[in-house]
């Protein structure tokens, strides 16, 4: 199947924005990798007390804002009364932790692609990615190019399910033994692994299946360029302005 997130998809992917330069899964992350000619990013979703998205990657807000305790106890307006760009500099004080709706909204307009990761905690993996694919298809005229990942197999087949015609990529620190199966049994275009486990007969071995491989999170120019070189589909980093040679 051809997905529109893959016919223009970049070689290089912005890591939570252009988190190296400003406050990770925030608006201005997202509007600074734009700024920097990069075409598409990475986000993680997961879901509030009253069932709301929101992007962010951490289950606790302690390390990037100024509050403390879980996403999943707190309602939306009290995510809202946080302030996500402080931590990072003063320069950001008050930028906000965003909802998947105003995300998809600025990546939209600025014309790029978004991956968007699911984090569900434990036990909530299935309700989290069905109202993760409910948002996303109340916003289905307002989407961009979409792919959706997750290391977890159980929001995967929830996405396979409910959204049939959005690519999925399947998270994975190494690769699987069993690979081919784990990729197969959510109908996976993509597979996403850490850069520190990635070498050129893998890159092979996956290309061989016909799935396409992204790794994460590079940050190393020439180690980009000899992935590249290998045939990696696309370098997730925090220092997209880094790899200006590389896009």
């Amino acid at each position: 199947m051809q997905y529109p997130y893959f016919n223009n998809m970049p070689r290089i992917i912005a890591h939570r924005g252009a988190s190296g330069l400003a406050p990770e899964n925030t608006l201005a992350a997202i509007d600074l990798a734009a700024k920097l000619g990069i075409r598409s990013v990475e986000i993680d979703v997961m879901i509030t007390a009253d069932n709301q998205c929101v992007i962010c990657h951490d289950h606790n807000v302690r390390r990037c804002t100024n509050g403390e305790g879980k996403v999943r106890l707190k309602t939306l307006s009290e995510i809202k009364e946080l302030d996500a760009g402080s931590w990072f500099s003063s320069e950001f004080k008050g930028e906000k932790i965003p909802t998947l709706s105003e995300a998809m909204k600025l990546i939209a307009e600025r014309e790029m692609s978004v991956n968007l990761e699911i984090k569900p905690l434990d036990g909530w993996q299935v309700p989290t990615a069905e109202i993760v694919c409910a948002e996303l298809k109340r916003l289905q005229s307002q989407l961009p190019p979409l792919l959706i990942s997750s290391f977890n197999i159980e929001s995967l087949q929830v996405v396979n399910k409910l959204l049939p015609d959005v690519p999925i990529g399947y998270l994975s620190d190494t690769l699987p033994h069993n690979w081919k199966e784990r990729l197969s049994a959510v109908n996976a275009a993509s597979l996403h692994m850490d850069c520190d486990f990635i070498n050129r007969d893998i890159v092979n071995e996956v290309h061989e299946a016909s799935i396409r491989l992204l790794t994460y999170t590079l940050n190393d120019p020439a180690k980009a360029k000899q992935f590249l070189g290998w045939g990696v589909d696309g370098i997730i980093t925090d220092f997209p302005d880094r790899m200006s040679e590389l896009s």
